[in-house]
């Protein structure tokens, strides 16, 4: 018997993408809220951080989606990669710094994308 988790396969990744879940989320979320209420296929939006919030696959590309819609403008973005603990092992997702201009473009393109978009 193999031992390890391999990545996830293009099926899973599918199958993943059609659940349904709403996601409400309060301006007061803390960002471990936040990735709890996140999938490979949901983007949560504050607009009062200026932050968008994701996890990065290579079965939905959120950042190179962001980087390629905003153009000349994105080395403006600043991406933060956050963790589960204080030490740094556990990845949990990123967090997207964006000006309320820019958020507007990306949004509409993960839209586009097919990626599910909440905001607070």
């Amino acid at each position: 018997m193999p031992g390890g988790i391999g990545p996830v396969d293009s099926d899973c990744a599918k199958a993943l993408c059609l659940t349904q879940r709403e996601v409400s989320l309060p301006a007061s979320a803390d960002e471990l809220r936040i990735f709890y209420n996140l999938s490979m296929h949901r983007v949560h939006y504050f607009p009062c951080r200026h932050a968008i919030y994701y996890v990065e696959s290579r079965h939905v590309p959120v950042q190179e989606t962001i980087f390629a819609t905003l153009g000349h403008s994105a080395p403006d973005v600043v991406i933060t990669q956050l963790y589960l603990d204080r030490l740094g092992y556990f990845k949990i997702g990123k967090r997207a710094t964006l000006s309320p201009a820019q958020a507007a473009t990306v949004l509409v393109a993960l839209r586009l994308q097919g990626v599910r978009v909440s905001v607070s």
